[in-house]
């Protein structure tokens, strides 16, 4: 009955330690006339059934591919960045199984911020940005307060 028991807690000790194994990511570079690109690909990573509104990344003939509702290869999955022809960075994101996710921030050659999107599951974020006042909630108080003062005394 002991042995039993034993090889029983060994087992499921084992189990109970065994670990994940992590998803195998393979960085590709793309060298054009007009740019650089350094992406990573998932080799596991893959969608069942692909969302028909969302645009999804892959990599494909080395080559770096968007289609709407679906994909043909395997799909980014990591950091993106691309680069112009003085190796000045152009491009910076991020890809979950082939949908843009997180910060995405654009530069011109000039080194300048053009543009910074906001990404999740494959959808732009529209961040509303409200005036100063409003994100302080003491502050929103005593305007309230005070506009509302302003009115009693001219109705006296």
């Amino acid at each position: 009955m002991k042995r039993i028991i034993v090889i029983v807690f060994f087992f499921t000790a084992y189990h109970a330690c065994a670990q994940k194994m992590p998803e195998m990511s393979t960085k590709v570079r793309i060298t054009a006339p007009d740019k650089t690109i350094v992406a990573e690909i998932n080799e596991v990573a893959a969608v069942s059934s692909p969302k028909p509104g969302l645009y999804y990344f892959w990599y494909y003939a080395n080559g770096i591919h968007s289609t709407q509702g679906g994909y043909n290869g395997k799909l980014l999955d990591g950091n993106y960045m691309e680069y112009y022809p003085d190796k000045s960075l152009k491009e910076q994101g991020y890809f979950i199984r082939g949908l843009k996710n997180g910060l995405w921030k654009t530069w011109n050659e000039d080194g300048t911020l053009k543009e910074s999107v906001h990404w999740k599951s494959g959808k732009v974020i529209i961040r509303k940005s409200s005036p100063f006042w409003k994100r302080l909630p003491i502050l929103r108080k005593k305007f309230k307060h005070s506009v509302a003062d302003s009115t009693k005394k001219t109705t006296k």
